[in-house]
């Protein structure tokens, strides 16, 4: 099951992450056809739109979370999460040199602009259908704060768990984007700039509990994922 620093860390991490998304998502999100849709309307397709974002996350953190399974039956799940939560704090010091580390990955440039190809192609087309395969596409575009979301899914070393991860990671980042959409781009990125210095307090944080988990954490885990041999009589 997973533990309370798991989820708190999942949940920080989206809060830490849509201040980030307020300057890197919020004007591709103003952009959004849907935008023009006034009443409610245009909420549903925002709601459908995010709920394309979050289950994208999702799925990449099941995906994550089964190597992590690999890793638990390895029996070196503690070092796992340590490395994790490390991996968080140390991001939360470089966050935007992180940014420019992850671009300058050869072929990553190549991704990027398919996706964005694929983002602007799907923004000449309407209804909920669109809406939803925009948002699993925004899901997909590079961002730093999503790969640190799933160093902390790999650390539930579980499917199910790492989908959940990642899971509250997407709903800890609706209140801002929210924001953005209501207030717009400029009050969106005024409000971030007021509280760019939680955004790496949030991820030391969620790091933190990642590293007391993996110092907290013994081989049931490991005792757990594989099966103990059996005495046959005959």
């Amino acid at each position: 099951m997973i533990s309370f620093q798991v989820v708190s860390s999942a949940l920080l991490l989206g809060l830490a992450g849509s201040l980030h998304c307020a300057g890197m998502c919020g004007p591709l999100i103003l952009a959004m056809p849907f935008h023009t849709k006034g009443g409610s309307g245009g909420w549903r397709h925002l709601l459908v739109y995010h709920t394309g974002r979050i289950l994208v996350y999702a799925l990449l953190g099941i995906l994550i979370g089964m190597i992590g399974k690999g890793v638990a039956i390895a029996g070196i799940q503690k070092g796992l999460s340590l490395a994790a939560g490390f991996f968080l704090i140390i991001m939360a010091f470089m966050m935007w040199r992180f940014e420019i580390l992850i671009a300058s990955i050869p072929g990553f440039a190549r991704y990027t602009g398919a996706v964005q190809r694929m983002i602007g192609k799907a923004m000449g087309k309407q209804g909920y259908q669109t809406t939803l395969s925009l948002g699993a596409l925004n899901g997909l575009l590079p961002c730093g704060l999503v790969y640190g979301a799933l160093a902390g899914a790999i650390s539930t070393m579980e499917a199910a768990g790492g989908g959940l991860f990642m899971l509250l990671f997407g709903a800890g980042t609706l209140p801002m984007l929210l924001t953005v959409s209501l207030l717009g781009n400029k009050a969106g990125n005024q409000l971030r700039k007021k509280l760019g210095i939680v955004q790496p307090l949030l991820m030391i944080i969620a790091g933190s509990l990642l590293v007391m988990r993996g110092l907290h954490l013994d081989l049931s885990l490991f005792e757990s994922a594989v099966p103990r041999a059996g005495y046959e009589c005959h």
